[in-house]
């Protein structure tokens, strides 16, 4: 087998598995993990056939695509328009949930660089799922719009703190400080501050350029290779990918008159990737991995909800949106697809030596929050009287 062929199998499988689970009310993700999964089993050497190189290629373009795209998101208008405690919600629920993880993880005597990792993907969540579950049930009302307001920011929000997760990681092996703490903040700061850098210019350069192209094809041309661009020079700098291609996204979306084009360009491009990454996600799940840490993946499932639901409450309370919101949004943000995906394949390139563990964790936990989490959003919305349809008691 060559890794043509298996990269091939991949995505026509992923595509097949997407549009089973889609027809039984699930994310397409979901199918594309699945399917992932299954080939790993069928054909272990898979992994050995797709090389670190072809791993390293799929997970640097496909979430430099997803950080452009979300960072698009990031409108100033937007952004100021969002309900108050929106954002600090969006954070302390994430960073709830870091925490926890990574309390577990060093409780069951895990590395600490894992358990930051770790964490800060099980901060990501679904805003798809979410999205689905408000139209299907037509839901309004103050925790509907909270919850919209923080699922279209958390992406942003998750790239950011995993972004900042792996910079920390990579200053500690094996969980042993290996650089002073003014060592390990100067890799932060520079982690951070460089990317930025590099985003707001090549965006300014995107602005400026683009006026100049001239049909949709080579609009798509020119959008993906800012993107690379950008992710490109950060690498070379040795700073974020995520971050740069995030600022990047909200450069042009603030710079930039009718924006909405550009980053419509990319999704044209973008769909064979997606499904390439989000399969190797699945294609690095061990079950013997798992079985042999099931503590773990328990402890990290229990971590996950009370991070979210106590980060969220503190939250709620502080910026004093009501006791409707406090007591059921963070239950309503477990759902967990594509992002998450997306960063354990980096986080393997990242961190190899994790890897593994991360995705035998990670990748059966996003099942099981895709298969709760919905129905939990749905109890939320009718436990606080938003639901006006009769299907509120599904």
């Amino acid at each position: 087998m060559n890794s043509v062929l298996a990269i091939s199998l991949l995505m026509l499988s992923g595509v097949v598995a997407g549009r089973v689970v889609v027809g039984w009310g699930l994310s397409s993700v979901v199918g594309y993990l699945i399917a992932g999964i299954a080939i790993g089993q069928i054909w272990p050497s898979i992994v050995e056939v797709i090389t670190p190189v072809g791993v390293s290629f799929a997970a640097e373009v496909g979430l430099a695509l997803i950080a452009f795209v979300v960072g698009g998101e990031l409108e100033a208008d937007r952004v100021r328009s969002l309900p108050r405690g929106v954002v600090g919600i969006a954070f302390m629920q994430a960073i709830g949930c870091i925490l926890a993880v990574v309390t577990a993880c060093m409780w069951l005597d895990q590395p600490l660089g894992f358990g930051l990792v770790l964490g800060a993907i099980a901060a990501a969540t679904a805003p798809s799922t979410t999205i689905m579950i408000t139209r299907k049930y037509r839901s309004d009302g103050p925790l509907t719009n909270a919850l919209l307001s923080v699922v279209a920011i958390d992406d942003a929000v998750c790239i950011l703190l995993y972004a900042i997760a792996v910079a920390v990681a990579r200053a500690l092996p094996d969980g042993i400080m290996s650089q002073s703490p003014s060592g390990v903040f100067g890799v932060f700061l520079w982690e951070l501050l460089g990317a930025v850098l590099v985003g707001v210019v090549v965006g300014i350069a995107m602005g400026f350029f683009i006026k100049y192209v001239r049909g949709a094809d080579e609009l798509v041309v020119v959008v993906v290779g800012a993107v690379l661009l950008a992710a490109g020079l950060a690498s070379r700098m040795h700073v974020s990918p995520l971050i740069s291609s995030l600022v990047l996204g909200a450069t042009v979306s603030n710079l930039v008159v009718g924006s909405r084009r550009l980053f419509a360009s990319a999704d044209r491009f973008s769909p064979p990737i997606y499904v390439t990454l989000f399969c190797l996600a699945g294609v690095g799940c061990s079950f013997n991995a798992l079985s042999s840490s099931l503590g773990l993946f328990t402890a990290y499932v229990i971590a996950r909800v009370a991070g979210k639901v106590i980060g969220a409450g503190i939250a709620s309370g502080l910026a004093g949106v009501g006791r409707q919101i406090g007591s059921n949004i963070g239950l309503s943000l477990l759902p967990q697809a594509g992002l998450a995906a997306g960063l354990t394949v980096a986080a393997g390139v990242a961190l190899p030596d994790h890897y593994q563990m991360l995705a035998s964790i990670i990748v059966p936990g996003m099942l099981f929050f895709e298969a709760v989490g919905p129905p939990l959003v749905a109890r939320s919305l009718r436990i606080a009287g938003e639901i006006h349809t009769g299907e509120s008691s599904a």
